[in-house]
């Protein structure tokens, strides 16, 4: 489906178009900047990115910051969020072991009190969130090559311009619709919204946040626990 498709659909649902009818240019691109407004803000929402993308970077010796996003030292579009990471030894190539690093807070890192320390392999991660480039800073800095690996929300695709069709997963060309005709109607670009519309928007909406709800583990404190283990709820069973 490509975005104009979307967009007269939204605006047959807000009574702006009847069917058969067409925006006219300026509504067209109107519309198409709130759909990609609409879709950035989507990838700020855990709950509305439907998978977790994992890219592996190779770290150089001695370097310890690295610049992520596009046309930096990890060139990928920065992410809204950097959920973990691990380094992956390269030790053994034909099967490389990867140790998850910790990801330290900006207090945690102020507490390093020696930032420059080397080591075959770093421990930890500072992410300090900027724009346009999130800077990874390793604790220690490594003194042989490794990879780090990357678990970072995906980013929703938005449409680049009218025609292009794009695929979603399924639930979320529902959504996008009937929420960009909310968008629309609050932009004033069409009539105002029926409550059934304004219900079919949040039902799209918390099907697919469903749907993407991480599964959480759920844990006992050791001292609560005989075993001193996790416990399973779904199995009965420690762990």
């Amino acid at each position: 489906m490509n975005a104009l498709q979307i967009i007269e659909s939204a605006m047959r649902v807000t009574n702006a178009l009847a069917s058969g009818e067409t925006p006219t240019a300026a509504e067209q691109q109107d519309a198409l900047s709130i759909l990609n407004l609409m879709l950035d803000a989507w990838s700020a929402d855990r709950l509305m990115v439907f998978t977790i993308t994992i890219s592996e970077f190779p770290l150089i010796v001695g370097q310890q910051t690295y610049a992520l996003g596009t046309g930096g030292d990890f060139d990928i579009p920065r992410p809204a969020r950097l959920d973990r990471a691990g380094i992956v030894s390269l030790n053994n190539p034909s099967q490389p072991l990867e140790l998850p690093l910790e990801m330290l807070t900006t207090d945690q890192w102020a507490a390093v009190p020696v930032k420059n320390i080397t080591s075959a392999l770093p421990q930890k991660l500072y992410n300090d969130g900027a724009f346009p480039f999130m800077n990874l800073s390793f604790w220690c800095v490594p003194t042989q090559t490794v990879n780090v690996r990357l678990y970072y929300w995906t980013l929703l695709q938005q449409f680049a311009d009218l025609t292009t069709d794009y695929e979603f997963p399924p639930g979320y060309f529902e959504a996008i619709k009937y929420n960009l005709a909310v968008r629309l109607a609050a932009e004033n670009i069409g009539t105002l919204i029926s409550p059934a519309v304004a219900a079919l928007a949040i039902a799209s909406i918390m099907r697919i946040k469903t749907i993407n709800l991480p599964e959480l583990d759920l844990r006992v404190d050791a001292a609560l626990s005989a075993k001193g283990r996790h416990y399973n709820w779904r199995s009965d069973t420690y762990q």
